[in-house]
């Protein structure tokens, strides 16, 4: 099983938003990189 630990800015989002998120998972939107957004939704 992978786990991916992404960064965003706290203003967009941040560790506490996180934290009280439903299942304390999100979307991550925006990717710029091509390799990664594929690297992301392959695996």
């Amino acid at each position: 099983m992978n786990y991916w630990l992404l960064k965003s800015e706290p203003s967009v989002f941040s560790i506490d938003d996180l934290a009280v998120a439903p299942t304390q998972t999100t979307f991550w939107e925006g990717v710029r990189n091509y390799q990664a957004r594929n690297l992301l939704r392959d695996r």
